[in-house]
């Protein structure tokens, strides 16, 4: 849809990012660049790690830019229009939507994602972030969403194929890694010559490393493709395996709490929330999945659903 058309539009909600990430990471990055400017005016010898700060400060600051640039959910009566990039924008009918639904989950105690997800006529599945203050927009979206198809979820949710994909948000991991890796790397060098022993870098290269590889894995072979009488599961590149609904016996979905810090340390002390789809088939091997709740949390929802169907109608 043309900008033109979009202006004349009354739009009833607008998610944006906002400002406010674009200021903050400004302030960091001049605050950290003077620093650094010092560093070097001073010939001071952590001038090496106050130019990788410097670095880190920058990507943020882009990183907020682009996001205020370009992310945009306007809601509408009729429609509404999203965009992520530059080349993405499209204004949505709600009757071009199948159907809409919120997943969210912690990562630690102080951090919870919420993602608001629409599926369209075609298949195709999309979701933002939003955050609490959001919340009435999000609400009003589903709402129209769901008054224009007029159809209960339980009409048709067993009809329809999912697909939880290590795809999403794949490729942002993989360069966050690689980023990292490259960071240490030019490290290496310039505090060898400070005296640092290069035993040092071992451990913590080693570990990028092998977050790079784990990633690329996942972002390649994760897949978990749900059907109407089956799903296809497949976690590396040797274990992919079709399952029917009838030989899961049992299944379950686990939360599971890491608390870190100091017990005796005000502020320190934080919790981790790991989720897990658990099933055992009728061969009673089990197999444990993890999975991000903030993304996938319908979709898993939908599949324990289906194997308890399978499992009532056996005893039946």
């Amino acid at each position: 849809m043309e900008e033109g058309r979009l202006d004349t539009k009354q739009w009833k909600h607008k998610i944006t990012s906002g400002i406010t990430g674009v200021i903050l990471s400004a302030i960091m990055l001049a605050g950290f660049g003077a620093l650094a400017l010092w560093m070097h005016k001073t010939q001071n010898g952590a001038i090496v790690i106050g130019r990788i700060v410097v670095i880190f400060a920058a990507l943020a600051f882009v990183l907020a830019l682009y996001r205020a640039l370009f992310f945009k959910v306007l809601i509408g009566k009729e429609g509404f229009f999203y965009q992520s990039n530059p080349a993405n924008g499209k204004y949505y009918s709600y009757c071009e939507i199948k159907e809409a639904w919120i997943s969210s989950g912690r990562e630690t105690n102080t951090n919870e994602m919420n993602y608001c997800n629409f599926e369209t006529n075609a298949g195709k599945v999309t979701r933002f972030f939003y955050t609490g203050a959001d919340m009435d927009a999000v609400q009003y979206f589903l709402k129209r969403v769901e008054k224009v198809q007029a159809i209960p979820l339980e009409q048709y949710v067993d009809e329809k194929e999912y697909t939880i994909s290590g795809k999403v948000q794949g490729a942002q991991k993989i360069g966050i890694t690689l980023f990292i890796l490259g960071i240490l790397l030019l490290l290496v060098n310039p505090l060898v010559r400070e005296g640092l022993s290069i035993a040092s870098f071992i451990l913590p290269i080693l570990f990028a490393f092998v977050a790079i590889i784990y990633v690329i894995i996942q972002y390649y072979f994760y897949r978990i493709h749900i059907e109407e009488n089956g799903f296809f599961c497949q976690t590396n590149p040797f274990d992919g395996k079709y399952y029917k609904y009838n030989d899961i016996v049992k299944c379950e979905i686990l939360e599971i709490r890491k608390r870190t810090g100091s017990v005796h340390r005000a502020g320190s002390r934080r919790t981790y929330y790991l989720h897990f789809f658990v099933f055992q088939d009728i061969s009673g091997k089990k197999k444990k999945i993890m999975f991000d709740k903030a993304l996938f949390e319908h979709e898993m929802n939908v599949l324990k659903s289906r194997i308890e169907q399978a499992q009532q109608e056996r005893e039946c």
